[in-house]
């Protein structure tokens, strides 16, 4: 929020000066009327986005749901038992072995831990 010019009051105050022993929010035509106190305060730059192309894709397999039930029953484990040891919630896991949706980090996991392939590097 830009402050007006406390003399003239129609352009942006970029300056404080001292007028008559007074601190005012001034703009660089009216700052000759006084003393400057402070000088204008230099422009921030925009931060630099930088774009990193992966690597590899990496896709999750298509039959990824089929593939963590089996390995899960082979582990002799209930849906519940893994989600608590992956720290997951139950509802994440369900999802998954019903094919519905598996995030890359979470299929990670399961790979390392039911010892599976489920990513499909590209």
């Amino acid at each position: 929020m830009s402050l007006d010019c406390e003399i003239c009051g129609s352009m942006p105050a970029t300056l404080k000066a001292s007028v008559d022993s007074v601190v005012l929010n001034v703009c660089e035509a009216c700052s000759s009327s006084g003393k400057v106190i402070e000088p204008p305060k230099p422009k921030s730059q925009p931060p630099v986005l930088q774009y990193i192309a992966p690597e590899s894709s990496e896709t999750v397999a298509s039959d990824f749901g089929k593939i963590i039930s089996k390995a899960r029953q082979q582990a002799g484990l209930k849906q519940d038992e893994l989600a608590n040891k992956l720290n997951e919630k139950l509802s994440v896991i369900h999802a998954a072995e019903q094919g519905k949706r598996l995030e890359l980090a979470l299929a990670r996991k399961l790979e390392k831990f039911l010892k599976i392939g489920l990513i499909e590097r590209g």
